[in-house]
C-alpha cells in the first residue's frame, strides 16, 4: 500500500487515482447489456432544470438517485472495502490526539519527534543528520513534484510538502473537531460577489442558513502576498539570488491557472469543466490566438480568473467567475487545491514547463523545483529515497514540529510488506499494518484505527461488442485501438446477473477483517458529507441506506454485507441459460475471465480468495443445472510495474474486471459523482467503468428522481448525464436526456457552397420563444490532404454563422475558399489533394437571469472526398 503524506487539508476538492492497495437521444443506438427484468416505462424528465440551488437535504436525494443508477447499471463496479486500515507509530512520535476526525486524521503532520526510540529500539539511521527526522515511506517515484501534470495520489502528496493552498482545515485546542482557517487566504472563507469583479454581496441579516443557501457565480479571495511569504530554492547557484527569498507577488497566484490552460496540462480538464470550472476557460484552453492576446495582459483572456486591487485597503486577491453557481462552502472547496500555490511565471519560463517540479541529473537533482511549502527538499535518490528539511521561512512554520521528513521508496508487489518490515526494524516513525500482519499486530501498542474515506472496488468492463467499439473502437470516444489490438470483450460481462451473482459472491466483512478495512456495499464512503458543515455522512443518511437496503435484503440482513452464496448461485444460473440459450457458450465451455490487480500481494491475499468465491458459487450452479463440464476460470495478473498501469488499462478497456479506486471531493458527493458518467467530458478521464453509455436512458435502470416545485411534479425518469448536469446548473433536457451542443454533425453540399451543420437544445428558451443560446466560431480553419486525415490548411475568415429555432446551427463555407486552399497545399506538397475537413472553435453562451455563461468546443470534423462536393478542383 502506498503510504500518503502525512498533512491536514484532505479535504480540498480535487480528483486522485488512489494507489493503496447517430441519435444520441435514441436508446437503440447502444444495445443494452443482457437482463432478464422488463424494459421501465415511465414519465420522462423535458424542460430545462436548474438543481443547483437546491438544499442539501434534497441534493442527497439527487445523490442516492445517482449512485442506485450505477450500483443497477454497475457503473459503480463492485464495492469490497473502504481503505480503513491499522496504523502503527513508533514510541517516539507525539500525536496531537489519538482520536481520528473523518476527513482529518490524527494531526501527525503537527506531531513531534522526542527522542530516538522507535519499534522496539532506537532508530536506525545512518545519517546522524536526518535521525531527529520524521522517517515515513511511499511505493511510487515518478520523479516528479508537479501535480498540474498528474493524477496520481503519490504526485498530490509529494506536492503537498513543498506546495501551499488558500484554505486548509485545523483541529480545534481539544482535538474533537476541525474548522477551516485561512491559509493563503487571509480570510476562513471566500468573499460572494454580485458580479465578476463586481462588489461584495450585501448578506446582512441573514442567518447562516440563509447564507449558505445564497449562491454565485462570483468569489473573491484576498490573497498574502510580500514580506513574510517567501519562496526557497535549493537548486542551481546561479538562480540562488533570483529565487531563493523571493517574495510572493500577486501576478504569481495566476501562473498555475495559465500554466494548465495554456499547455493543456492534465489538470486543467477540472478548470474547463461544468461542474467546478471557470467561465471563459474552455474557449482560452481551444484558442491559440485567444493565448497570445493574453500572453502579455491576462486581462484580455477572458477566464474567470483575475486579478484584484483594492487601492484604497491596498488588499488584492483573486476574482474567480465559475460556470456554475456555487455557495460558500463549494466555492471554497472547489478553491482549496494546493494545485493553485503560486509560482513566478518567470521560474516557468527559466526551467521550461516540460521540466517544472522533475527530477533533475546529477547536482542539479533539485534546479526545476520552486517551494512554497512546510518543507524544502535536501536529498533525492529516485526510487530509493527523497529526504527534506523544515523550511523555518515557511509562513505557518510554527504549526510544524518535525526537523525534517525522510520518504523512502519501497517499490515492488510487496512494497507494503517492505515498508512493515522496516517498521520492525525501527527505520519508520508510522506504518500500515499490511494484510498479512494484521492479525498479528493490530493489537501492538502504538497502533490506531483509521476510519476509509476510498472505496476498493472491482471495476468492470460489461461493454457489449458495440459499447466497446463506441468508446474504444478504431474511432473510439476515449481511446483508439487498431484493430488488431481490440480488446476480447466477454459476453458473460455484460450478462446482468452474472455481474449481480459477482456481486453477491463476495465475503466482504471476511476480506475486509482480514485486510484491517471495513467492508463496503456502496460507490460512496462514510467519509462523503452532506451538509455544508461536513458533519452529516451520506452513506449514513436515510438516502444513502436507502440506496443498500434491496442488497441487504436479497443477502439476508445487514449483518451479511450483500453476501450470499445462495442467492450469488440463483442468479448464475439465470445468467447460464441466458448465455447457452443466446448461443454465446455451450454446456462444454471453461469461460475464462480475466482480473487485474495493482499488486501481487493484493492477488495473494485478497484476489485469490474472491475469484475463488466467484468461481466456486458459478461451478457449483452449472452442476446444479446438470452442465458438469461447464466452468468459470478467473485468470490474475499485476496490470504492470506501477500501481498506475492498472489504471490505465482501465482507462483503455483493456480488462474485464480491475481493482482500484479514485478517491477526492469528499465535501461534495455530488459533484465527485462525475467519475461514473461515461462521457469523456464529464468523468475528466477518471472513470473506472465501462459499459451502458451515460448520456443515453438505460431502458431498464434509468435514473430516477422527482420533485415538487409549486405544487407541481417535475423530473422523472433520466439519462444519468442528464441529471447529474442538472444537478450542477441548467441543463434543457428532452425525453430524459440533455442534448449535446453540436450533436449530429453533418456537411452537405449547397450549390455554391458547402454547408456544416449540427443541433443544439430547442427547448431552452426565454418569455417570448427566443432561445437562450447564441453562438459565434473562432480560428476557422480548412484542412485537407492527400489522403487519410487532412492536416495541412489556413485558417478562413469567410465562414459564416447562423442557428434557427429548430434547433440547428450552421456555418455555410464557399466551395471556392476550399478550392483555394486545396490548391494551395498542391503547390506547396506537390500532391493532389482528395480530402477536406474544418475545424474551428465553437464558442457559446446560454443567457441566464443569473448571468452569462460561456462555453466552448473544439470542432474537427471527419474527413471528406473533395470529389463529392463538386468543387472543380
Amino acid at each position: 500500500m502506498n503510504k500518503k503524506l502525512i498533512f491536514a487539508g484532505a479535504m480540498a476538492v480535487g480528483l486522485l487515482l488512489a494507489a493503496c492497495n447517430g441519435n444520441n437521444n435514441d436508446p437503440k443506438s447502444s444495445k443494452q447489456a443482457s437482463s432478464s427484468g422488463t424494459p421501465v416505462v415511465g414519465n420522462l424528465a423535458n424542460g430545462t432544470f436548474d438543481l443547483s440551488t437546491k438544499s442539501w437535504q434534497e441534493k442527497s436525494k439527487i445523490v442516492a438517485a445517482l449512485e442506485t443508477y450505477a450500483m443497477e447499471n454497475h457503473s459503480a463496479g463492485i464495492p469490497i472495502y473502504d481503505d480503513a486500515s491499522y496504523q502503527q507509530f513508533s514510541s517516539r512520535l507525539q500525536l496531537p490526539s489519538t482520536k481520528y476526525l473523518t476527513n482529518y486524521g490524527f494531526g501527525v503532520g503537527y506531531g513531534r519527534i522526542n527522542g530516538e526510540a522507535m519499534y522496539d529500539g532506537d532508530i536506525v539511521e545512518s545519517e546522524s543528520n536526518w535521525r531527529s527526522y520524521f522517517h515515513g515511506y511511499t511505493n511510487t517515484d515518478s520523479g516528479t513534484f508537479n501535480g498540474w501534470d498528474a493524477t496520481g495520489a503519490d504526485v498530490s502528496d509529494r506536492m503537498s510538502m513543498i506546495a501551499s493552498s488558500y484554505f486548509g482545515v485545523k483541529a480545534n485546542d481539544d482535538n474533537t473537531a476541525y474548522d477551516w482557517v485561512g491559509s493563503l487566504s487571509k480570510y476562513a472563507e471566500p468573499i460572494m460577489l454580485d458580479s465578476f469583479q463586481g462588489n461584495p454581496t450585501d448578506l446582512s441579516g441573514l442567518t447562516d442558513e440563509e447564507k449558505e443557501s445564497k449562491t454565485s457565480q462570483f468569489w473573491r479571495v484576498i490573497l498574502h502576498t510580500g514580506a513574510g511569504y517567501t519562496y526557497r530554492y535549493v537548486g542551481k547557484e546561479a538562480w540562488k539570488a533570483k529565487y531563493d527569498g523571493r517574495q510572493v507577488v500577486i501576478d504569481d497566484y495566476l501562473t498555475p491557472f495559465r500554466e494548465m490552460l495554456n499547455h493543456k496540462l492534465t489538470r486543467a480538464a477540472e478548470l474547463v469543466s461544468d461542474s467546478g470550472g471557470l467561465q471563459g476557460a474552455m474557449a482560452y484552453y481551444y484558442n491559440s490566438d485567444l493565448q497570445q492576446k493574453a500572453a502579455n495582459d491576462w486581462t484580455k483572456s477572458g477566464v474567470g480568473v483575475q486579478i484584484y486591487r483594492n487601492a484604497q485597503t491596498g488588499e488584492e486577491g483573486l476574482d474567480f467567475a465559475f460556470i456554475q453557481p456555487k455557495s460558500m462552502v463549494y466555492a471554497r472547496t472547489n478553491l482549496s487545491s494546493q494545485l493553485y500555490s503560486p509560482v513566478p511565471s518567470e521560474f516557468i519560463q527559466d526551467v521550461g514547463y516540460q521540466k517544472y517540479g522533475m527530477i533533475g541529473s546529477g547536482e542539479g537533482v533539485f534546479d526545476n523545483i520552486l517551494c512554497f511549502g512546510a518543507y524544502v527538499p535536501e536529498y533525492w535518490q529516485q526510487g530509493i529515497r527523497i529526504v527534506f528539511q523544515r523550511n523555518a521561512d515557511y509562513y505557518e512554520a510554527s504549526d510544524f514540529h518535525f526537523n525534517g521528513y525522510v520518504e523512502d521508496i519501497f517499490s515492488g508487489n510487496d512494497s507494503d510488506e517492505q515498508a512493515y518490515r522496516a517498521f520492525l526494524e525501527n527505520k519508520l516513525d508510522e506504518v500500515t499494518i499490511p494484510t498479512a500482519y494484521v492479525e498479528g499486530h493490530k493489537n501492538d501498542p502504538n497502533v490506531l484505527r483509521t476510519e476509509g474515506s476510498t472505496i476498493i472496488k472491482l471495476n468492470l468492463n460489461t461493454c457489449t461488442e458495440e459499447e466497446w467499439l463506441y468508446y474504444f473502437g478504431d474511432k473510439g470516444t476515449t481511446y483508439t485501438h487498431e484493430r488488431s489490438k481490440y480488446w476480447d470483450v466477454k459476453p458473460i460481462m455484460s450478462n446482468e446477473d452474472f455481474i449481480n451473482g459477482m456481486y453477491f459472491s463476495l465475503n466482504r466483512k471476511l476480506y475486509a477483517d482480514k485486510a484491517g478495512r471495513n467492508p463496503a456495499m456502496g460507490y460512496l464512503s462514510n467519509a462523503y458529507m452532506l451538509d455544508p458543515a461536513g458533519k452529516v455522512s451520506y452513506r449514513a443518511s436515510a438516502d444513502g441506506q436507502g440506496v443498500l437496503s434491496r442488497y441487504h435484503q436479497a443477502a439476508g440482513g445487514e449483518a451479511n454485507w450483500g453476501h450470499s452464496d445462495a442467492y450469488a448461485q440463483t442468479l448464475f444460473k439465470n445468467a447460464i441459460k441466458q448465455l447457452i440459450a443466446s448461443g454465446d457458450y455451450t454446456y462444454d465451455d471453461t469461460i475464462v475471465i480475466k482480473g487485474i490487480y495493482r499488486y501481487q500481494t493484493t492477488i495473494d491475499n485478497i484476489g485469490r480468495p474472491v475469484a475463488d468465491d466467484i468461481e466456486n458459487n458459478f461451478n457449483t450452479a452449472a452442476k446444479s443445472l446438470g452442465y458438469n463440464e461447464l466452468k468459470l476460470q478467473i485468470d490474475l495478473e499485476v496490470g504492470g510495474s506501477s500501481y498506475t498501469d492498472t489504471y490505465t488499462r482501465m482507462d483503455h478497456g483493456e480488462f474485464d474486471y480491475a481493482e482500484g479506486a479514485i478517491s477526492g471531493n469528499v465535501l461534495n458527493p455530488l459533484e465527485f459523482m462525475n467519475t461514473l458518467s461515461s462521457t469523456k467530458s464529464l468523468h475528466q478521464g477518471f472513470n473506472l467503468n465501462w459499459g451502458h453509455r451515460t448520456d443515453i436512458i438505460s431502458p431498464y435502470h434509468p435514473a430516477h428522481y422527482e420533485y415538487v416545485e409549486d405544487g407541481v411534479t417535475k423530473g422523472g425518469n433520466w439519462s444519468y448525464d442528464a441529471l447529474y448536469n442538472a444537478a450542477q446548473g441548467f441543463t434543457p433536457v428532452t425525453d430524459g436526456c440533455d442534448t449535446p451542443i453540436a450533436s449530429n454533425e453533418t456537411i452537405y453540399d449547397s450549390g455554391n457552397n458547402v454547408v456544416w451543420r449540427a443541433e443544439f437544445p430547442d427547448n431552452a428558451t426565454d418569455e417570448e420563444g427566443n432561445s437562450l443560446f447564441r453562438f459565434k466560431i473562432d480560428g476557422f480553419a480548412i484542412l485537407t490532404s492527400a489522403s487519410g486525415t487532412p492536416d495541412n490548411g489556413n485558417y478562413y475568415s469567410s465562414a459564416r454563422l447562423s442557428q434557427d429555432d429548430n434547433g440547428y446551427i450552421r456555418i455555410t463555407v464557399p466551395k471556392e475558399g476550399i478550392k483555394q486552399v486545396a490548391g494551395s497545399v498542391e503547390s506547396s506538397s506537390g500532391l493532389k489533394q482528395k480530402v477536406f475537413s474544418f475545424m474551428f472553435t465553437l464558442i457559446y453562451s446560454i443567457e441566464l437571469e443569473s448571468g452569462t455563461i460561456e462555453k466552448a468546443i473544439n470542432i474537427n470534423t471527419a474527413p471528406q472526398k473533395i470529389e463529392d462536393f463538386n468543387i472543380g478542383y
